[in-house]
């Protein structure tokens, strides 16, 4: 029988305004740059990403299981972690059989902050199609909602992100049929209306605080890579330890 639950897509343009989210699918997205880095992570071979809350949690669990600890600090390779937060230079480099430990200043935080949803994706331009797919499929399956998760910026709104959720909107928008037509928040529409606005993503990040600073610390050439659109097919789940082995696709656990 068709279900005639009409599921509601919102963004909150930071973690705090996610609300309650338990009956829900969420997608989180740090575009600059942790969930691109997650991305490529995995479309380098990376078995299973961890995401720690803080850098401390991150070197201690990493160090205790002799996995790869990545992250930064203002954008810069944290002290003492054995990598970054750059894609470019992880697609440069082979994960096979390396679990990795990321701890960043936003999308970490923001993906710990919302793992209790009903399911969590973690979504970039990179693998926009794919992860939206997942995220309605899951939705539609447990006639929840979708809710669009903005990393921000240090606790301040930031412009790829929101402008990423407008591609997801758009998206998932797209999935729909006359009668799983979904409706949209007030926040939602505003993320599509930005991102239809300058659909140029890496002209419109540009304009924005958190790509010039990233620019200006020798990272423009992770913003461009953080801006192409649709180019993986990986889909990264938050699970748990206890579920992880009978997931079949690119793992995301809290450390």
């Amino acid at each position: 029988s068709q279900s005639m639950r009409q599921s509601e897509i919102r963004v909150a343009f930071l973690p705090e305004l996610a609300g309650d989210v338990s009956n829900c699918v969420c997608i989180v997205i740090d575009a600059l740059r942790a969930t691109t880095v997650i991305t490529t992570l995995f479309e380098r071979g990376c078995p299973c990403v961890y995401v720690a809350p803080s850098h401390p949690l991150a070197e201690s669990f990493a160090r205790a299981n002799g996995y790869v600890l990545c992250g930064e600090t203002n954008g810069v390779k944290a002290e003492g972690f054995d990598y970054g937060n750059s894609a470019t230079e992880f697609s440069r480099l082979d994960f096979t059989e390396r679990p990795v430990v990321l701890s960043t200043s936003n999308g970490t935080k923001a993906t710990a902050a919302v793992a209790n949803a009903k399911r969590t994706y973690l979504g970039s331009a990179l693998n926009r199609t794919a992860v939206a797919q997942a995220a309605w499929e899951a939705a539609n399956a447990e006639e929840a909602d979708v809710v669009i998760v903005c990393s921000g910026t240090n606790g301040t709104f930031t412009l790829e992100d929101a402008t990423v959720a407008g591609l997801y909107v758009e998206a998932l928008v797209a999935m729909g049929t006359a009668w799983t037509m979904p409706s949209l928040s007030d926040s939602a529409v505003a993320a599509r209306r930005l991102w239809q606005s300058e659909p140029n993503l890496l002209r419109g990040w540009m304009e924005g605080r958190h790509a010039q600073h990233l620019g200006d610390i020798g990272f423009g050439e992770d913003i461009g890579f953080s801006a192409t659109i649709d180019n993986s097919g990986t889909v990264p789940t938050l699970v748990t330890e206890e579920t992880k082995t009978s997931v079949d696709c690119p793992t995301i656990l809290v450390a």
